[in-house]
């Protein structure tokens, strides 16, 4: 991106923020393929346009918060950013979970142990999804075999473990 763009996405999103509403379509012409390459850039092509679409939107439905010192460009990149790392984790848990229902699947014959399987694995998510980030990070890197560096992390992971633990023993007694 040039000085010139810069300068111009800038100009358009202060008169935006400021209420001219003429300043939109001018705006999205110059933000839009600038978001949508970076996103390009960091994400499958499968994904890009989708998480564009919503980092743009985003852009715009904080356009109110847009502090006029700062640099435009990079503030709707920052959020084009959170929406990439959204999008992974996303991802990221989808193949998880499909990688671990497939496993559980070859490995089981009867009906009855796969819908088991599948109610398990359920629960599961939705207990995770109950956990803060940090502790759903710190059970992440467990499984995945991460070495835990110091006593604060293998506090964090044994801890996280054990509401995961708390949480599945009140469900199923």
């Amino acid at each position: 991106m040039t000085r010139e763009e810069r300068a111009t996405i800038h100009a358009l999103t202060v008169r935006f923020a400021d209420g001219d509403r003429a300043a939109f379509d001018p705006l999205f012409a110059a933000l839009w393929p600038v978001v949508r390459a970076y996103v390009a850039r960091s994400l499958p092509a499968a994904d890009a346009e989708d998480v564009a679409q919503e980092a743009i939107v985003k852009v715009f439905a904080r356009i109110a918060d847009f502090d006029v010192t700062r640099d435009a460009a990079a503030w709707a990149l920052t959020i084009a950013s959170f929406e990439v790392m959204t999008s992974r984790r996303r991802a990221m848990r989808r193949r998880e979970t499909a990688a671990e229902l497939d496993g559980l699947e070859a490995s089981m014959r009867s009906p009855e142990d796969l819908t088991g399987a599948r109610e398990m694995l359920a629960h599961l998510e939705a207990f995770l999804g109950a956990m803060s980030d940090r502790d759903r990070a710190a059970i992440h890197a467990e499984l995945e075999g991460e070495q835990a560096v110091g006593e604060g992390a293998r506090k964090r992971r044994w801890r996280a473990f054990d509401r995961l633990r708390r949480m599945w023993r009140a469900s199923h007694e």
